[in-house]
This record gives C-alpha cells, structure tokens and sequence, in this order.
C-alpha cells in the first residue's frame, strides 16, 4: 500500500535566513510533483528536508502517518526507504550497469536481486548495457541506470534534483519520458525539482511554486498554469509580459489603476480586426512557432504565432488578448 509523503509548516534556517519557510506540500502516490522556482528558491533545501538529508527547524516530515522528521528528530536517509536521484547520476564507477542496479536489492538474494536488476534494465531498454560500466555509457544511460536503481527496491517515495537537466537537448525527453513513465507506474510519490517550465507542465500532474523558501502556490499543472495567484507565479511557469494599468489601451484590456496587466506570448493574438494597432519590431522562427516582439506605443509586448501567420518587421498589425491567458494583478508594492 503506498502513501503520501508530506512536509507540515517546515523551515530549515541558516543563521537569520530561512531558505525553507513554513512550507505545506503533499506528494501524492502515483502522482509526480514539479517543484519550481528560481536559483535560491529553496528547491533542493526542501527535497533534502523530504529526505532528511538535513533537520527541519520546525514542522514536520511525514510518510502516511509516520513522522519521518520533527525539530526533535531525524530519521536517517537510509531508514525512509525514499529513492534519490541527482543530476550527476552518482553510479558506482567499479560496477557494471546491472551490479548498480542489484546494490539496493542485497536483501532479496542474489537469484531474486539478478531477476529483479534484469527486469528494471529491460524495462527502460538498457538489456544491451548490462554489462557495461558508468564510464562506457552515454549520459541518458547513464540516468536510466540512475532511475532503475533508486526504483529496483521499491523505495516508499521517489525524490528527484534537476535529474535531466545535465543531458543533450536531443536526448532529454526520451529519457525524461521513459524514466517518468517508470516511475509513474511504480504508483509511488513523486517530487521532481525544476527550473524548466516546459519540464514541469509537460512531465508533471502537479506543480509547486517557491519564492524566497516560502510556497508561492500548488495543484494541478493546468490550473496553475491558467489560474495563477501573482505574476510571480505566472513568471515561473514560462515568458509573461508585464505592463503597468498607464501603459495598456483600455481597448486591449481594462487594467485597474495600482494593478498590473501579465500576459502569455501565446495570450497575444494578432488580429488585423483589433482596434489596437502593434508594430511588429521583429519575428523569428522558433521551432513550431514564430516569436514576435511589438511595439505598442513605445511598450513592448511578445507574440507567440503559427509560422503561417507571422507578419514581417516593420508591419503595422491589429492586437487582442486572450483572456484565458492574460491575467490582472495588484501591482507589485500595492
């Protein structure tokens, strides 16, 4: 039977400065969380709390009903039955991809630990490099033994820091993709640490915020994405353009004295209809899209459009928004 593992009000302080401030987060079973913010959020001080690679300074660690940690205790890493997986791999470099995999699963024997090693390798297509050491492997197989082996002993929970941040661009969503889907059918907690946004909506059910150590905002991808509580937290979740109430034409939106308008490039929608006039200031092919950047009276504002559709520099184009993805806030002081 698998449980949630959650933090209740945790802190971690060094000296004056909390980098973990009272911070309530429940990992599901079965669900992966995407934990997001910038450098010095917090991210990987509270996957170290989850894990108890560090003690909180308040609150407490649960794994179901069991206190994992408190202010007055620590249960060793060891103890937690808690997978980690780290963007350096961290395989033993004297063991082959299979003897890795069969490190965490002594308990069971050696004819169980070799059948069970022999699965996990076969289940994320790594048979061939069985017997291969860290060294002959490329980073991807090298992270995919990284995964067999944290899930191989059917830890109790999954942790995983900036795991495939490190991999070629070309390889990172194949193994992403493999990897994620083990560990999704493993129907454990998961918690995934990210700085990429794209990362964290595409792989992850569920996202959470952090700024500054405390919990910006949480729940389902989507909902965040479309719903979120700050400009903050829509900067963290992709590009937002943000414009003071003086500077959006009350045509394009009614913005609030004191507040603020924070839109999605793909929010900006070019429509020689509008009344709201843009000139384009240039226009490049991303990939799938074209990245275009306006100008709107002296105030720029960034268009994501179907390459079909992208105008050229110097054109004169009509502009709306979509109000699903064009939020108002409270400006920032306000």
């Amino acid at each position: 039977m698998t449980v949630a593992l959650s933090a209740h009000g945790v802190s971690r302080r060094y000296g004056p400065t909390a980098v973990v401030d009272e911070v309530s987060l429940t990992l599901k079973p079965g669900a992966i969380t995407a934990l997001l913010g910038g450098s010095g959020a917090g991210k990987s001080t509270l996957l170290r709390l989850f894990a108890g690679l560090e003690p909180v300074d308040t609150g407490e660690v649960r794994l179901g009903d069991r206190v994992l940690s408190s202010p007055s205790s620590t249960l060793a890493p060891d103890k937690r039955r808690i997978g980690l997986i780290f963007q350096d791999f961290a395989l033993f470099p004297h063991l082959t991809s299979l003897q890795n995999v069969m490190f965490g699963l002594k308990a069971l024997g050696r004819e169980a630990a070799l059948a069970e090693a022999e699965a996990w390798l076969r289940r994320l297509d790594l048979t061939a490099r069985a017997g291969a050491y860290p060294h002959e492997l490329s980073g991807g197989e090298q992270q995919r033994v990284a995964i067999a082996r944290a899930l191989a002993p059917k830890p109790a929970a999954i942790l995983m820091d900036e795991p495939f941040s490190g991999l070629d661009p070309a390889l990172r969503s194949y193994v992403r993709d493999a990897a994620l889907e083990a560990v999704r059918e493993a129907g454990i907690p998961a918690l995934l640490v990210t700085h990429d946004p794209v990362e964290a909506l595409e792989s992850a059910d569920h996202v959470a915020i952090l700024k500054s150590g405390k919990l910006q905002q949480e729940g389902p991808a989507a909902d965040v994405y479309l719903s979120p509580a700050s400009a903050d937290v829509a900067a963290a979740l992709g590009p937002i353009t943000r414009l003071k109430a003086a500077d959006v034409p009350a045509a394009l939106a009614d913005v609030p004295v004191g507040h603020e308008l924070a839109v999605r490039p793909e929010g900006v929608l070019l429509d020689g209809a509008a009344p709201v006039k843009a000139r384009v200031v240039t226009s490049q092919l991303t990939g799938a899209m074209h990245r275009v950047v306006l100008d709107m009276g002296g105030h720029r504002l960034v268009a994501l459009v179907p390459r079909q559709y992208a105008p050229q520099p110097g054109e004169e184009v009509g502009v709306r928004l979509d109000p699903a993805l064009a939020f108002i806030f409270p400006s920032a002081g306000t």
